[in-house]
Parts: C-alpha cells; structure tokens; sequence
C-alpha cells in the first residue's frame, strides 16, 4: 500500500468492484471552483478566485471572498483519504482578524462528480 500524501485508495461496493484502486487527485482552477461554487453558491467569478499548485505535491487552493468573508479552501490528501479545509477570514467588531477553520472528507463518488480523481495505472 503507498502511503504518500498524493495517492489514496477505496473499496468497491459490490463484489466486482471488491479490489482496492488506488486514485489521485487530479486539479486544476476549474474543477476546484466547480466544488466551492457547490458549497459556496454565491461565490464570485472565477477569474476573481486565485488558484495555488502547491510545489512538488497534488496540494491546491483557492482563495475567494463571499460577502465579507474570505475563504481560503484547501483540498489535499491526508491519511489515504481525500480532505478539503475551508479557513474563513472575517474582521470583528474591533477591526481584528477573526479566523476559523472546517475541515470535510470527500467520497469518491464527489470527487469524481467534479472529475478530480484519476485511477493509478495497475
């Protein structure tokens, strides 16, 4: 079993599908705005977000503003399974930056709703 960051692996459901594949993430400013605009239904335009390809990993971001906060979303694979961070930033009523952070898992079936997990050649 690989246990890099960028390779994550599921089971089938039925007993042809019984074997574990191995899957990696596969992204690009597209797909990822597809996602947060499933989360986030008012997000801006795209050219609006920014898009980060974090060097020498499959790790990607987004930065966007709804409303008044900005959204920093993060997707990346952690322990074999497939996590998108969301840290929102807002000021308080002092001025003071105000952060938080939510952390979700994604199924195979999502990621490949958004056509972001391509299977590792056996």
């Amino acid at each position: 079993m690989n246990t890099s960051r960028t390779v994550f692996e599921f089971y089938g459901t039925t007993a042809a599908e019984d074997l574990r594949a191995a899957y990696r993430l596969n992204v690009n400013k597209t797909k990822l705005y597809r996602l947060a605009k499933r989360y986030y239904p008012e997000i801006g335009p795209m050219k609006a977000a920014a898009f980060i390809k974090y060097p020498r990993s499959r790790d990607y971001a987004l930065d966007f503003k709804v409303g008044e906060y900005y959204h920093h979303l993060f997707l990346s694979v952690c322990g074999g399974k497939a996590r998108l961070g969301d840290e929102w930033l807002t000021y308080d009523d002092e001025w003071e930056w105000v952060s938080r952070w939510e952390c979700h898992s994604l199924t195979l079936d999502e990621l490949r709703a958004f056509d972001m997990a391509e299977e590792v050649g056996a």
